[in-house]
């Protein structure tokens, strides 16, 4: 199996941006000559920061403009800011997007044209980020097309951090042939040709008894079964969203369970014959988790119905299918022909549901680490139910979606799209400074802003032990479970860094405990992110090299700002050092498990190994083989030193794990946030979306890496005594390690 990086800051990026749907081009403005209102006909530019977007008229490629775009030096913890056009699904095998760029700027301003191919089946940009001050140069990215899942084509320009952009003569081609003369990829589905609930399900349910919510969490799993069994639905056949609604009014009427069973049965009977399946086999001996068809027995379903479904099931569809298929070359979910009715603000009970639906069988089929949540995931269905049906506004219905993703456990997931209100109620206010949990404490660890703190005497390592007068652990109790992770350090990182001092008024009160143990109240004034010099998870500096000598004898290097064509000039400068120090307590900018693991191994070694869906029988998940890293010609012979923390998630778990099987590797730190392999998206009603971790990832001896992250060889702590002395002590053990 092939395993790309998860770009977790980018598939967040796109999730909390909308992409408007796509028509024929008649002004495609790939030049960037036709304004209205101040912004480029046929391009979206959004942005979470502060920026200005101007027709430029005196600096151009060609023609006679350019786009031109400002970025303040403000809000360093959310620095993207898009240029995208959305496109149609094309015919042809391999589409390139090309792009005259210049900037001005320091070593914070990073940019890329990018292409993005949904549902999340490929993701392409530069290997090597624009960044500083360049003259007009031009760039090029290309991606091979896969039209028969593609829903639509995204082509962007990234811009991460401060300073100006300018943007000319894009250019886009379907196999060398401009893209204005490109066909669009065209199926007729009868699924795509319902639109009889397109306005609301017209769905009205009765006051729910305990009755009521096991019948719905039965319909729930036939749903699902059907859905991805049945070679009708497969085939496209049907809007299975709304084959739902046309079911649910007569089955809300059900008194009895044979009456309940029978109606199934009637519904399964109008999709037509199953035919025999000659390819379909029995769950594999040594699959990691098996289909489970003994809620059957559970619901003590009749005879005829159990016989239906088992026939479904022995005879269930294979290959191709119209709402999944498996990402190329990788393995994960991609989730096909789901439409998120982004126009409803307020989704009725029957979407809502349906929102329920949806994301709960997604898990049950494609999800590989179902097995490992913290509540048994065949009963979740069941408690979401009333929350669901019953939530009275458009924040209810986020806080019941938010929590559903919470019960996957999986730190890639949250509610990453949609979530307006729920931000909304959280506020947008934060404090001019950083706090962070250590020593089971809320310690603040950095002043942002300390002109914004004349009035408060507050240093590094004193202790936050209320907010508003109410205590930190009673906080923790109450927006713990709207807070999606795989483990609670996770959970702390992100609740600290983002939402705990966060609020709609423009000052908080705090008790907080002194160096000397000093109780004392004060009064925090609070911001808008574009008035604090704040980042997220960890800071780069500008201007500094992703990789230095400590002293003579020791090389650091941290992936956070490490370039491509960084490996090779590391390997050469700290060829005779005592040893190297890896900083993976931040997201790798570039992807080297291979090109630098490849240093520290004397020997081909495997390092990981996937579990992932068997599509052609749901609910299987299998072992692949594992992945080897093979030897450098001179591998290096020093002690190296990995440290990692909370913030070492995804891709940068997945380094480590390369990194740890070289010869004389130590990783050292904290728990990491244990969730690693490649994002699968799921959209839901109302313009919601959430991530899930979509392959699952295992050592080479079975022992699992989600929920439990990167476990240490040593286990070192950041403590408060280290943030009141400014010390790093994660890299002050790597020093001593090496020169012992």
């Amino acid at each position: 199996m092939f395993i790309v990086k998860t770009k977790l800051y980018t598939v967040i990026a796109f999730c909390g941006l909308t992409w408007g749907s796509w028509s024929q081009e008649t002004h495609p403005n790939y030049n960037f000559e036709t304004f209205e209102a101040g912004q480029p006909v046929g391009w979206q530019v959004n942005s979470a920061s502060t920026f200005t977007a101007i027709q430029d008229f005196e600096e151009y490629k060609e023609g006679k403009s350019s786009l031109r775009i400002t970025i303040p030096a403000t809000d360093q913890a959310n620095p993207m800011t898009m240029v995208a056009k959305v496109l149609p699904n094309y015919k042809g095998e391999k589409l390139v997007f090309s792009a005259y760029i210049k900037t001005k700027g320091d070593a914070t301003l990073k940019l890329t044209p990018s292409i993005e191919v949904s549902p999340m089946l490929a993701y392409v940009r530069l290997p090597e980020l624009i960044t500083g001050s360049t003259a007009w140069t031009k760039y090029e990215v290309e991606v091979d097309l896969q039209p028969r899942q593609t829903q639509q084509i995204v082509v962007a320009t990234q811009v991460m951090g401060s300073g100006t952009v300018w943007l000319d003569d894009f250019k886009v081609t379907i196999d060398g042939q401009d893209v204005v003369a490109a066909e669009v990829f065209e199926i007729n589905y009868p699924a795509q040709e319902d639109k009889a609930f397109d306005t609301g399900s017209a769905v009205v349910f009765p006051t729910l008894d305990k009755k009521q919510i096991d019948n719905l969490a039965l319909l729930g799993r036939v749903w699902g079964f059907l859905k991805y069994h049945h070679p009708a639905i497969a085939q496209g056949n049907y809007n299975w969203d709304y084959e739902l609604f046309r079911f649910l009014p007569n089955y809300l009427q059900v008194t009895s369970p044979a009456q309940r069973d029978a109606l199934l049965v009637q519904w399964i009977e109008q999709l037509g014959m199953v035919k025999l399946c000659e390819t379909c086999k029995e769950t594999s001996k040594t699959a990691l988790l098996k289909p489970n068809l003994n809620w059957m027995e559970t619901y003590n379903l009749s005879n005829e119905l159990q016989s239906k479904i088992s026939y479904i099931y022995a005879n269930r569809t294979q290959g191709d299918h119209y709402y999944v298929t498996g990402s190329p070359k990788i393995g994960n979910a991609v989730l096909t022909n789901e439409l998120s009715y982004e126009q409803m603000e307020y989704p009725d009970a029957g979407f809502r549901l349906l929102t329920l639906y949806r994301f709960w069988n997604v898990m049950q089929y494609y999800m590989p680490n179902r097995h490992i949540t913290d509540n048994d995931w065949e009963t979740v269905l069941a408690a979401h139910i009333q929350p669901f049906i019953e939530a009275k506004n458009r924040l209810a219905y986020e806080i019941a979606t938010v929590q559903l993703i919470a019960e996957v456990n999986d730190t890639h997931s949250d509610l990453w799209q949609g979530s307006k209100e729920l931000q909304k109620m959280r506020g947008s206010n934060y404090a001019p400074f950083r706090v962070e949990f250590i020593e089971d404490q809320l310690v603040v660890t950095e002043i942002y802003n300390p002109e914004l703190l004349e009035n408060l005497k507050i240093e590094p390592g004193d202790r936050i032990t209320h907010l508003n007068h109410r205590s930190i652990t009673s906080i923790l109790d109450s927006i713990s479970p709207y807070h999606p992770a795989s483990n609670r350090s996770a959970q702390l990182r992100d609740i600290s860094l983002f939402n705990i001092l966060r609020t709609k008024e423009d000052q908080v009160t705090i008790t907080y405990l002194t160096k000397d143990n000093q109780e004392k109240k004060g009064i925090v004034p609070m911001f808008p992110k574009s008035k604090i010099n704040s980042y997220g998870w960890f800071k780069t500096i500008p201007g500094e090299p992703s990789y230095r000598f400590l002293d003579q004898e020791i090389g650091y290097v941290t992936l956070g700002s490490i370039q491509d064509n960084d490996v090779e000039s590391i390997k050469k400068a700290f060829r005779n050092t005592k040893g190297i120090v890896i900083d993976i307590r931040n997201y790798p900018n570039a992807f080297t498990p291979f090109t630098l693991g490849s240093y520290f191994v004397e020997q081909p070694t495997p390092f990981v190994k996937f579990s992932q869906p068997n599509y052609n029988n749901p609910g299987e998940i299998v072992f692949g083989e594992s992945l080897w890293i093979k030897p450098d010609a001179e591998p290096y012979n020093g002690k190296v030193i990995v440290l990692v923390d909370a913030r070492t998630q995804s891709s940068a778990e997945y380094t480590a794990m390369a990194f740890r099987a070289g010869k004389n590797v130590t990783v050292i730190g904290s728990q990491t946030a244990g969730a690693d392999g490649n994002a699968s998206q799921v959209v839901l009603p109302g313009g919601l979306g959430t991530i899930i971790s979509g392959l699952g990832v295992y050592y080479p001896n079975g022992e699992q890496t989600q929920r439990i992250g990167i476990v240490p060889d040593i286990e070192v702590k950041r403590t408060i005594q280290g943030v009141r002395e400014q010390r790093d002590e994660l890299l002050e053990k790597a020093i001593e390690l090496i020169k012992k």
